[in-house]
């Protein structure tokens, strides 16, 4: 930590009270992405910068009133339900290694407080796609930053606290502000979903953005963010058979039915088989799962404190653990299976969400339905990371900013900000998104 880091902090603390409410999520778009998860104020509990602009920002939209949630709003009670077990499951574990309550408070204040900051902040589709521009510009420093340290072999976020750059295989691993090559390297996959909408109004901005996401992914040197990337693109290219879904998934779920009849081991060690840059831990990802199953009896309940007999080896840091590199096991090794259930409920009611409501903006013709669309992909990507890395630093702050959005992108019909004839609405059902809608943007 260094005095630069202190002041950019306080800056934005105060940016947070100081904004107008439209840019009031910018505050914490910069802190997860520019500055390291280090502690700002340590008042018995560590105050990292964006635990403290995540309060700030809940203390303003208390006093604001400003957002809305709902006992009716199932998501608005899965995560209480969540954040509720988080932490009456520390009163299973031993509080003599370090004071579970406390490490779940925090948890709880972080990932329940990111998801309700977005809730008061991106209420609308407007505000979310002044969320994806922000979201185009700040990954650009971050991809200057990660391409020079990848180069240079230095980390130029040391002048904020940043971490030393990772060498692998004789290849530098660019870190920037974040706790691992991987994670910096998943904010490239999750963000480029949130860029592509952008395309039809901001073009040049939509294309700075995307090459910038890609930059940050290959800069990491890291199978994990590739397949992170591949499958944020996937998804977004599905949107041309959006309306035959249906049949894909019932065909993807069909493959993978035969896959597990002719594999001879369980069909998640195909994870093992991905490696994209040499030097992938794969087959570490896959055996932990396995360890997982055969040990549920350890943690079902509410969790577990020891997990070195998973494995045979286990992590520098820690005598009683292994490192899980899955962020669904790591919610069962927190709270066990009931944890785990109330994050896949989260995920599962969020893409149900924006699945009925673009089927009901598909009747209606709304080009809106393809920001949705891109709100998927990016909640995707994520899904497909939490296979290969536990966000154990301010990356949860971009899963939330997606799930906590979805209320807000799926209650009503909003201005979408093109005119469009309808003439151009019925050639936008075959359109790529790649392809320009007609008619000149509005300012969002």
């Amino acid at each position: 930590m260094t005095p630069l880091f202190i002041v950019i902090a306080l800056a934005l603390l105060l940016a947070q009270f100081a904004l107008p409410r439209r840019f009031a999520f910018l505050p914490l778009l910069i802190a997860a992405s520019q500055l390291p998860n280090l502690t700002v104020i340590n008042l018995g509990v560590s105050f990292f910068p964006c635990r403290l602009l995540i309060l700030a920002g809940l203390i303003r939209g208390a006093f604001g009133r400003l957002g809305k949630r709902s006992p009716r709003n199932p998501l608005d009670v899965l995560m209480f339900c969540w954040a509720c077990w988080v932490i009456l499951s520390s009163f299973g574990h031993n509080p003599e290694d370090h004071n579970p309550l406390s490490l779940r408070l925090g948890m709880a204040c972080d990932l329940f407080g990111a998801y309700l900051y977005a809730r008061i902040f991106l209420t609308d589709r407007d505000d979310f796609l002044r969320f994806s521009k922000s979201v185009a510009i700040v990954t650009v420093p971050l991809a200057i930053f990660l391409a020079a340290e990848q180069a240079s072999g230095r980390n130029f976020y040391g002048v904020v606290g940043g971490f030393g750059p990772e060498v692998r295989l004789g290849r530098v691993r660019a870190q920037g502000p974040f706790a691992h090559a991987i994670l910096a390297g998943t904010i490239g996959g999750v963000c480029l979903p949130l860029v592509i909408p952008l395309l039809r109004l901001y073009r040049r901005l939509a294309i700075t953005g995307c090459i910038a996401c890609m930059v940050i992914v290959f800069s990491t040197a890291s199978s994990g963010p590739i397949m992170t990337l591949f499958a944020a693109l996937t998804a977004a290219a599905l949107w041309r058979w959006r309306t035959r879904m249906r049949q894909i998934k019932t065909g993807v779920v069909l493959g993978i039915v035969g896959l597990a009849l002719v594999m001879k081991a369980p069909i998640w060690y195909l994870i093992a088989r991905i490696d994209f840059t040499g030097g992938s831990t794969g087959y570490h990802r896959a055996e932990l799962i396995t360890q997982a199953v055969d040990h549920l009896g350890d943690w079902w309940l509410v969790g577990t404190d020891y997990t070195r007999d998973w494995m045979p080896y286990g992590i520098a840091w820690s005598q009683n653990a292994v490192d899980i590199t899955n962020y669904f096991l790591q919610m069962g090794v927190i709270g066990g299976l009931p944890l785990m259930l109330a994050f896949i409920a989260v995920l599962f009611k969020a893409f149900q969400l924006l699945g009925r409501r673009m089927s009901a903006m598909r009747r209606e013709r709304d080009p809106a339905e393809f920001v949705l669309w891109c709100a998927g992909a990016a909640l995707f990507a994520h899904c497909v990371t939490f296979f290969s890395i536990t966000y154990f630093d301010q990356t949860y702050v971009f899963l939330f900013f997606v799930i906590g959005a979805v209320p807000g992108l799926v209650a009503g019909r909003k201005r979408y900000p093109v005119k469009v004839s309808p003439s151009s609405v019925n050639e936008e059902a075959d359109s790529t998104p790649f392809q320009n809608a007609k008619g000149r943007p509005q300012s969002v």
